[in-house]
């Protein structure tokens, strides 16, 4: 009786064995929703944080996206596209003949007229981003030096060269030779200056400084110890100006001028001695410019006008944009207010600046014809006329400099080539 007792006490809790594995499923389900909430709320986390991960090495990597590039390089030009397109529109409802001389005319006052080349400076500015410097060195990477060269060596041949430009003119680059002097940090703010240098028949070649401001500390205790020598000159304009009074021109050396322009250049060959002595010695003491930037890099490019696949001689193009020597004396144009310019403008054109606009403007004249001069009609003139007015536009104390240049360029040339024979 009692054995069967606990068999009915056994028997009557089986039925509630259901109900407890009923509870512990329902509690096992309530842990793993619990924790695969957790898990998720986890790898939201982590989500979010590699997005934004991504984000951020994408907005830093900005200037090597795609046609960035392009656009940096070539917004001058874009600009003057877009200028002369707008241009075009409104003269719609004028006559071909009026369109024509108005087009000329536009592109007539872009030409740097009675200019000095040597004393025509142009400034790109940049800045070290994290896309642009080399993160072993945390310096401005040497890739880079050739990507902001680019943008400003465009812009000084833009502004050079206009009226080459619009004739569908090509100006190819032969060779860039780079001299690394000092590092530029992270995060600094840089210039790029550069200038006409000197030509030969078949070559332009422009130098490019690459400068930062001084850090004061440092510039006044170098000039304290007689190391270096600083000048009162004024910060280079902004970018793609005609240097202005108190400038610095390709040399780094200025002379303030009352006409805009600098009145006196110094020996190219003693700037770049200077940068191969600091160099050599491996000395810490800045090259300072007149103007108190310090030099970090300069930059020799090798240029080539073409038309087609003909070259044009340097000192043709550069004539045809108006650039020439000084008057000999000065020209008395304004006698009734006492004024006498003592250089080539607009207003007061140099005598070879009539035959350009004979080939170049309307009704005499047109981009067609200004075209076939470059061509070969030049050369035609030269032989049939004996007339080179281009080598007389830039005669006198312009072929001094571009010879005393050209020998120094010449030299470096000539090293670079004879390197070709070393194995």
């Amino acid at each position: 009786m009692a054995h069967n007792t606990r068999h009915l006490a056994v028997l009557a809790r089986i039925p509630a064995l259901p109900i407890v594995v009923a509870r512990l499923h329902k509690a096992l389900e309530l842990y793993r929703a619990v924790h695969i909430n957790t898990l998720t709320r986890a790898n939201m986390g982590y989500l979010a944080f590699l997005r934004l991960s991504v984000l951020l090495v994408f907005l830093v990597n900005a200037g090597s996206w795609p046609f960035v590039w392009h656009i940096r390089v070539f917004w001058p030009i874009i600009i003057a596209r877009i200028q002369f397109l707008l241009l075009r529109t409104s003269l719609l409802f004028r006559s071909p003949s009026e369109r024509e001389r108005i087009f000329a005319e536009r592109v007539e006052s872009l030409c740097p007229v009675g200019a000095n080349p040597f004393e025509l400076v142009t400034v790109y500015k940049r800045w070290a981003s994290i896309d642009d410097v080399d993160m072993f060195g945390m310096h401005l990477s040497n890739s880079s030096y050739g990507k902001a060269l680019d943008s400003a060596r465009l812009r000084i041949m833009w502004k050079a060269f206009p009226a080459w430009s619009v004739s569908r003119g090509v100006i190819a680059l032969g060779a860039t030779h780079y001299h690394f002097i000092r590092e530029i940090p992270i995060f600094a703010r840089y210039e790029v200056r550069i200038s006409i240098a000197t030509w030969d028949q078949k070559w332009l070649y422009v130098i490019a400084r690459y400068v930062t401001p001084p850090k004061r500390r440092r510039i006044d205790k170098a000039t304290s110890n007689g190391a270096v020598t600083t000048h009162n000159e004024s910060q280079a304009d902004s970018d793609t100006n005609i240097s202005p009074p108190k400038h610095l021109n390709l040399n780094g050396t200025a002379t303030p001028s009352t006409d805009g322009f600098i009145s006196d250049t110094d020996k190219l060959e003693k700037t770049l001695t200077e940068a191969l002595a600091a160099t050599n010695k491996r000395s810490r003491t800045p090259i300072v410019e007149p103007d108190g930037s310090v030099l970090h890099c300069i930059a020799v490019s090798q240029l080539c006008f073409k038309q087609g696949r003909i070259s044009v001689p340097p000192v043709v193009a550069l004539a045809c944009e108006g650039f020439c020597k000084p008057p000999p004396h000065p020209v008395n144009v304004g006698a009734e207010s006492g004024f006498m310019p003592t250089k080539y403008s607009v207003s007061n054109p140099p005598p070879h600046w009539a035959k350009v606009q004979a080939m170049r403007v309307p009704p005499t004249g047109s981009m067609k014809r200004f075209k076939e001069f470059l061509v070969g009609g030049w050369k035609t003139n030269a032989e049939d006329m004996g007339n080179k007015w281009w080598e007389e536009a830039l005669s006198g104390p312009i072929e001094e400099t571009r010879k005393k240049n050209l020998e120094v360029l010449h030299a470096l040339r000539a090293g670079m080539e004879s390197v070709r024979g070393i194995y």
